[in-house]
């Protein structure tokens, strides 16, 4: 195997802000950027090749509940920035976004999924 070998964190620890307000993150971060997506066009006589649309990207993670914060407030919302900064040190953003998907608070950890999708989700990789 060839090329540079990267020393230090590639996963674990993880941050999530929304709208500038810090959310610890207890597990299962996951992101997908917003770009085209292509679908294979199929004939009855031969693959004829294929279609492109744009597509929507996400972040989702599970979130510790704050006392000092309503997370019924996020239902529904829109005008959502959200920033996720990974252990590798990748920041993926985005922007102008909207949460999708019923908020379910787990009383029994304090915990809730958040799935924010985005026609502008974008990563940044560091160097």
């Amino acid at each position: 195997m060839s090329g540079t070998v990267y020393r230090g964190p590639l996963g674990g620890t993880a941050t999530l802000t929304v709208n500038g307000i810090v959310f610890n993150v207890v597990g299962e971060g996951q992101w997908q950027a917003a770009g085209n997506v292509n679908e294979t066009a199929k004939g009855q006589s031969a693959v004829e090749g294929f279609t492109q649309m744009p597509g929507q990207g996400f972040i989702q993670a599970t979130c510790r509940d704050r006392r000092d914060f309503a997370v019924s407030s996020l239902q529904g919302a829109s005008g959502l920035t959200v920033v996720l900064v990974q252990a590798n040190g990748k920041v993926i953003t985005a922007v102008d976004g909207w949460q999708t998907e019923n908020l379910n608070i787990n009383t029994q950890e304090g915990t809730f999924e958040l799935h924010v999708e985005s026609d502008t989700v974008t990563e940044d990789t560091v160097s």
